[in-house]
C-alpha cells in the first residue's frame, strides 16, 4: 500500500532537513570563525614577544660590541707597552738585571694578550652564533 503523504508534510520535512544542514554549517563556521580569531591573537602575541626578543638580543650584540672594543683596546695598549720594552732593552740603557726584569714584564705582557684575544675570540664566537653571522676579526 502507498501511504499518502499530505503535501505540507512532503514540503516541510525536506526543508526540516535543509534548515537542520544550514544550522550546522553555521555552527561549524562559528567555530571555524572563532579558531581563525583565537589563531590571529595568539600571533599578534607572538610577533610582539619577537619584537621584544629582537630587542633584547640587539642591546646584547651591542653589549658584546663594547666589551669586544675594550678588549681590543687592551691589547693595542699591552703592544705598545711591549714595544716600549723593546725598545728600552735594545736601546742598552738597562742593566743586565733590568734588561732581565723586562724581558719577564715582556713574557707577562705577551701572555696577557694571547689571554685577551681568547677572550675576544670567545665573545666573537657567541656574537657570530647570537647573530648567525660568521666574521673573522682577529686571527
Amino acid at each position: 500500500m502507498n501511504h499518502l503523504i499530505p503535501y505540507d508534510v512532503r514540503i516541510i520535512v525536506p526543508i526540516k532537513q535543509r534548515d537542520d544542514q544550514f544550522i550546522h554549517l553555521q555552527q561549524v563556521i562559528d567555530a571555524k570563525r572563532q579558531m581563525l580569531m583565537e589563531k590571529q591573537k595568539k600571533l599578534r602575541f607572538i610577533t610582539q614577544q619577537n619584537r621584544f626578543l629582537e630587542a633584547i638580543r640587539n642591546d646584547y650584540q651591542k653589549y658584546h660590541g663594547f666589551i669586544e672594543q675594550q678588549k681590543r683596546d687592551q691589547i693595542r695598549a699591552l703592544e705598545v707597552l711591549d714595544e716600549y720594552i723593546k725598545d728600552l732593552t735594545v736601546s742598552g740603557r738597562l742593566t743586565k738585571h733590568n734588561i732581565e726584569d723586562a724581558k719577564a714584564e715582556q713574557f707577562k705582557i705577551l701572555e696577557e694578550v694571547k689571554s685577551i684575544k681568547r677572550g675576544l675570540d670567545n665573545i666573537i664566537d657567541d656574537t657570530e652564533e647570537l647573530s648567525g653571522k660568521k666574521n673573522h676579526f682577529m686571527n
